[in-house]
This record gives C-alpha cells, sequence and structure tokens, in this order.
C-alpha cells in the first residue's frame, strides 16, 4: 500500500504527457470507457486495453497465464518474438534476466507489456536506466517499453 501512495506522488494523467504517442495510448485505450471492469485485477484489465488499443497481428507470450487472460480479445496463436507486434511477460524475480534480454533482442517497432501483480520497483528503476528503452510507461499494475527511435527517451509514471 505505501508503494502505491509513493507511485501516485510521482505520477501523473494524460495532462503531464506530452508525447502524441503515449498521450493517445492513454486517452483513447485507457481512459475510454472500460470494457473489462468485470475482469478482477487491474492489471489484467491493462493488459485486455492494450492489446485491444495497439490491435498486434501477433503476440509473443513470454508467459502461457497471460495468453489465457489475453484470449478475451486475441484468439490468434502465441508466435516467436521475432514475429511479434506485441510482447506479454509477467514479471517476477526469476523472469527479470529473461525480460532484460527481451528488450535487448526487441526491434523499434515491438512494444513488451509487462504484467506486474507486485510492484517491483527497484527492477524498474534498473530499467529505466536501460539505454536500450526509448518510451518506457510505468503503470504501477504494469509496464510498456518500447525502442521506438523516432522519440526521444521518456520515462513516464501514468495513473491508471
Amino acid at each position: 500500500m505505501l508503494s502505491y501512495l509513493r507511485f501516485l506522488l510521482q505520477s501523473t494523467n494524460q495532462h503531464g504527457v506530452h508525447s502524441p504517442f503515449v498521450y493517445n495510448y492513454i486517452t483513447k485505450g485507457l481512459y475510454q470507457q472500460n470494457e473489462f471492469k468485470y475482469v478482477q485485477h487491474k492489471t489484467n484489465q491493462w493488459l485486455l486495453q492494450s492489446i485491444q488499443y495497439f490491435k498486434p497481428n501477433s503476440i509473443c507470450f513470454l508467459n502461457d497465464g497471460l495468453s489465457v487472460i489475453a484470449w478475451k480479445v486475441y484468439t490468434n496463436k502465441s508466435v516467436e518474438l521475432t514475429d511479434a507486434d506485441l510482447i506479454l511477460e509477467r514479471y517476477a524475480p526469476e523472469n527479470q534476466t529473461r525480460i532484460v534480454q527481451t528488450i535487448k533482442n526487441m526491434s523499434n517497432s515491438q512494444l513488451l507489456l509487462i504484467a506486474c501483480y507486485t510492484y517491483p520497483k527497484s527492477f524498474f528503476d534498473e530499467l529505466r536506466k536501460n539505454v536500450d528503452i526509448i518510451v518506457m510507461i510505468d503503470f504501477y499494475y504494469g509496464c510498456l517499453i518500447s525502442k521506438r527511435t523516432e522519440q526521444l527517451k521518456q520515462n513516464f509514471h501514468i495513473r491508471y
């Protein structure tokens, strides 16, 4: 609970964002009417809304449990990392090395969504320093990572 309060103090909403990519994602993808309110965990709601907003042609599920959640909006099979538009991973301490390696192997057109059921502040702080990451959006319940070369390096803490 204390970590969430700290997060809220440093976070912003769409009014504190000056990136068109991030602003559109927040306002059109996350702050619109949420048809997934029935979904129990906020992390799962965020994942479903993000998948629905980005409308990926292909997803790489690095965690099988996430494919069960995503099935509500994405019914295709998982693809290999190199063929995916969107990559989904669940944060766990034992997945940290795999997450960093995934970021290293991503192309600038791919997005990585990291689902967090407990907030990994120290790991996210490390990721913010990663030179491969151009855009990092921390929602507390999850994180979006992009290597979009057409954008300046930016880190956001967004209330969701």
